[in-house]
């Protein structure tokens, strides 16, 4: 340890740039992850609320929700033991009806019919009776400028709605989830003032029985799974995630490595001197746990700083269980990187290092 810190206050400047290479891909690596499971958290929250463990939906929709049909019959045929509620889903346009420029206040959301007794309610507007064109919106519209009481509109519509709540993390697809009642959705969603008792499908607490041949389930995770796009996005973050973490473990190794050559001559006259491999060793592992402990705290300060002014621009979102698991993977092959010098330092002959 007094080795290591001794020789890191020497040479200063060469150990500072090793910092600022590793400080520059953990901030990087840091960021990429917190952005990745911002997007990805941005697709799933309203799922996430709903505390579901199957999604019920037609065979004939292929995968997705909004192109599922489902009647009374069906939620009465569905036998579960635990809970199931009907959801209605479906894309929509909204406007600010009282923004001076109309046009430039749309916005892409997704309607939610739910039932009031349902435990799709959001449980911030569990006190509220939701009904006719009063709606409970997700939090992301104050940002817009929207409060309690403000007015929004359906574009290419006559459709005005209220607002009487607001539900916190309650996106689907990137997009703001509105909710609203069941026999509200399905006027919108069938565009008439007499719509089919339909909607898109149920969600379930706890598992189903046997299934008529039209229906599907899913467990959760292989709804969200079949979200567009969501499964493609997660794989290819996390794929730049895993090859950064592999290159910083390259870079650091090769710096050591280089390091640990260049002072071959010096561990020539430690040796030389009686000074065991071990503590040379230990040295030269103690001052790569330094550097990565340097480098990736100040990387993960700067990702926390970019998160407070980016948060409310970007999908940025922070997970203390992917920072820990990143974290001991930079120290681990930081760990494997010094031990190639390690190796270089049990290899040295006091004699042929220093000139003998």
């Amino acid at each position: 340890m007094f080795l290591a810190i001794k020789e890191l206050k020497y040479t200063k400047g060469k150990f500072a740039l090793i910092i600022s290479v590793i400080v520059l891909i953990s901030y990087l690596v840091y960021f990429l992850t917190s952005l990745a499971y911002g997007l990805a958290s941005s697709y799933t929250n309203a799922v996430n609320k709903w505390g579901s463990d199957e999604v019920v939906i037609t065979v004939d929709s292929n995968d997705s929700i909004m192109m599922s049909f489902m009647t009374n019959n069906d939620f009465e045929s569905v036998e579960v033991d635990g809970t199931k509620a009907r959801i209605g889903l479906f894309p929509a346009v909204i406007n600010n009806p009282d923004a001076e420029a109309n046009v430039d206040s749309r916005l892409n959301v997704y309607f939610f019919g739910i039932d009031n007794d349902s435990f799709l309610k959001p449980t911030e507007a569990s006190n509220l009776t939701i009904q006719q064109n009063e709606v409970v919106v997700d939090e992301s519209l104050k940002k817009e400028g929207y409060e309690i009481g403000s007015t929004i509109a359906v574009s290419g519509t006559d459709t005005v709605f209220t607002i009487i709540g607001f539900s916190t993390k309650s996106t689907y697809q990137t997009a703001p989830v509105i909710y609203m009642a069941m026999e509200t959705w399905q006027k919108y969603r069938y565009s008439t003032e007499t719509p089919p008792d339909l909607y898109s499908g149920i969600i379930v607490r706890g598992s189903t029985g046997n299934l008529d041949t039209k229906l599907a389930t899913y467990t959760t995770a292989d709804y969200i799974a079949t979200l567009p796009g969501y499964t493609a996005q997660v794989l290819t973050f996390g794929t730049m995630i895993i090859f950064l973490i592999i290159i910083v473990a390259f870079v650091l190794g090769i710096f050591i490595y280089v390091l640990t050559i260049q002072k071959t001559p010096m561990f020539g006259v430690m040796k030389a001197q009686g000074i065991s491999n071990f503590y040379i060793a230990n040295s030269v592992v103690t001052q790569t746990f330094l550097l990565v402990l340097f480098g990736i705290f100040v990387g993960l300060i700067l990702t926390i700083v970019s998160g407070i002014f980016l948060g409310d621009i970007i999908p940025f979102a922070i997970n203390i269980l992917f920072y820990g698991v990143i974290t001991v993977a930079f120290f681990l092959f930081g760990f494997l990187g010094a031990l190639f010098s390690v190796r270089a330092v049990l290899k040295i002959d006091p004699l042929k290092a220093i000139g003998g």
